[in-house]
């Protein structure tokens, strides 16, 4: 029977220490086990709803914070129970489905249409006390699709990350002014100069001009 050596020992150790494994795994084990239920429309149609919901799932998964329920997974184990989703909207609904899908966290909410405006609120609810643990809340006009962009960065406050919202386009695109303007200020200076030119070169005028020698004229 072969004895390991300490030395063998120790340097497997430190080998262990240094490896991203360990890391990897305690993140793994810390990470919460989360289900996200549909997202309730309101004056948004319901396969629109059932879209930005799976955008949701898929940006909570890139946050590396969770291990996110897959749709299909959730709706077998409810569709095993006989538990019916359609009209889930109470918090004690949301922690009966995380109690029966075996999850730490359920996060639900509604996507909303005002006018232009579209509104997105969110909870996420404990299972094991049913409090509320957060809630995100964010509005946006426009489009349709830069509602995508509004889930990313609803994720990231939910895994309690900076957000990522980008600046509005507004902000970049008010910047044309400045140039238009410089630009006209610049064409407006050139053609000062050609017209002072011209005139000075007449001798006609008191205005300063441009001699054929380059100089100024008339002297000052």
């Amino acid at each position: 029977m072969k004895v390991i050596s300490k030395g063998t020992l120790y340097l497997f150790t430190f080998y262990l220490l240094l490896s991203p494994f360990p890391t990897t795994l305690f993140a793994q084990q810390k990470a919460k086990r989360i289900a996200v239920l549909d997202l309730q429309g309101e004056g948004v149609s319901k396969s629109a709803a059932k879209t930005l919901t799976d955008r949701l799932r898929s940006k909570l998964v890139n946050t590396g914070v969770f291990h996110v329920l897959e749709r299909d997974q959730m709706d077998e184990i409810l569709g095993e129970q006989g538990f019916q989703q359609s009209g889930c909207v109470s918090d004690e609904c949301l922690v009966e489905i995380g109690r029966l899908v075996g999850v730490q966290q359920m996060i639900g909410g509604t996507i909303g249409k005002i006018g232009q405006t579209y509104t997105l609120d969110l909870r996420i609810i404990d299972v094991q006390t049913g409090r509320i643990l957060k809630t995100v809340s964010d509005d946006y006009r426009g489009a349709a699709d830069g509602l995508l962009g509004i889930l990313e960065d609803a994720a990231q406050k939910i895994a309690g990350k900076k957000s990522v919202k980008k600046k509005k386009e507004d902000d970049g695109g008010s910047t044309w002014y400045y140039w238009v303007g410089g630009g006209v200020v610049i064409a407006g200076a050139a053609a000062a100069i050609l017209l002072g030119g011209d005139k000075g070169s007449g001798g006609g005028s008191d205005l300063p001009g441009i001699n054929d020698d380059g100089n100024i004229w008339p002297p000052k």
